[in-house]
């Protein structure tokens, strides 16, 4: 006797419902996949931001402590006849309104501290150093093209009792997408060795 048996299988509805399940799931794991993706690069730009800001306040910082009293009879590195803060720093803007420092270094060159757009990328603002030896200027950015400086500021601690004073402050951001911007904005004060 032949038996009549059920051929068993899914019903429409038991595909449709799994189809949504397993399309819902990936959706799901795709989006924290996104998320993950999203969270290191931007982690990545902000390091990158930090990492170039150290750098940036390490050099300068160095630089400055070692800064000397300009006794050359015309200022050549002042630029000017007579100085605030016993002629050790001096805060000028430039023809765009941006701030600059001039002082002497601990070897006697005069030393510029700007903000100055990349030839390269010329809506990229970074920062520049110029130092001049006797006759012999060297033009060098100090940070890299992917980072952008938006504000530049020093400010002069002077008066006749002061120890000479140069604050720094600075915003700065990574160069690419918004959404991986990743502004900083620093604050720092740096004295000169120098003493009276």
């Amino acid at each position: 006797m032949i038996g009549n048996k059920a051929a068993s299988g899914f019903t429409i509805i038991e595909v449709i419902v799994s189809v949504a399940l397993f399309s819902v799931i990936i959706l799901i794991a795709t989006q924290i996949f996104l998320m993950v993706v999203d969270s290191q690069r931007s982690a990545l730009a902000t390091q990158n931001v930090q990492e170039s800001l150290k750098y940036f306040l390490e050099v300068t910082a160095k630089e400055m402590r070692m800064a000397q009293k300009n006794n050359d009879p015309e200022n050549i590195c002042l630029n000017v006849s007579e100085t605030v803060s016993e002629n050790v720093f001096k805060v000028s803007l430039d023809s765009a309104g941006n701030n600059i420092l001039n002082f002497k270094n601990y070897y006697g060159d005069c030393v510029t501290y700007s903000v100055a757009p990349d030839l390269t990328t010329p809506t990229t603002q970074r920062f520049k150093i110029k130092r001049q030896t006797g006759s012999v200027t060297a033009d060098d950015f100090i940070s890299p093209a992917k980072i952008n400086i938006d504000h530049l500021y020093f400010i002069l601690n002077a008066g006749p009792s002061a120890q000479p004073m140069v604050t720094i402050n600075l915003q700065a951001h990574a160069v690419g997408q918004d959404k991986y911007k990743s502004t900083m904005t620093i604050q720092t004060s740096i004295t000169s060795r120098y003493y009276k």
